[in-house]
């Protein structure tokens, strides 16, 4: 499927979720979004643990080339000596690592599925995108905006981006100017 409208990015990223494809989905969304679940997805399958990760996670880790050994050297930093500092460097080696991951879609992926074996949950709802309908899409160049009609009564405004000719979902619409 390809995504060279908002409707076909919204439309594959619904098919994709209906047959529980992760990757597909995270495939339709914008790489910004994408960066802020994946720093969601790690510190879900991380926890509160700051000596190391379980074997599946750090293979995860080691195929997509995020250095989850430079995660965990800053995570503690900030139980060891906690403050401004140690958070921003913690927040900025998040940054660097997934930087480091060449395909993030699948990275997402991954982990999202690990999380959702181990857990039974993950960092985004499986409900996202399901018996949901795209109206009132309006483009204005490499951007789109549209409206979300989920349930009787309840709807969110959703933001599109083009990149090299292809639309893909931003999750949290930047406002209209």
């Amino acid at each position: 499927m390809s995504r060279e409208t908002p409707q076909a990015a919204f439309d594959h990223a619904q098919a994709a979720m209906r047959r529980g494809d992760l990757f597909e989905v995270f495939a339709c969304l914008d790489v910004n979004d994408l960066k802020r679940v994946a720093a969601n997805a790690v510190a879900l399958v991380l926890g509160a643990r700051i000596d190391g990760a379980d074997e599946e996670v750090r293979r995860i880790c080691d195929e997509h080339r995020f250095p989850l050994d430079n995660l965990m050297s800053a995570r503690q930093r900030v139980m060891q000596m906690p403050g401004r500092e140690a958070t921003s460097n913690q927040r900025d080696t998040m940054k660097r690592s997934l930087a480091a991951v060449s395909n993030l879609a699948a990275f997402l992926a991954a982990l999202e599925g690990h999380s959702r074996r181990m857990s039974g949950g993950g960092s985004i709802s499986m409900r996202l995108f399901q018996n949901e309908t795209l109206t009132d899409v309006q483009v204005e160049g490499s951007r789109a905006w549209g409206t979300r009609i989920y349930g009787s009564e309840s709807s969110d405004e959703v933001e599109f981006v083009q990149r090299k000719g292809q639309w893909y979902i931003k999750l949290i619409a930047r406002p209209r100017v």
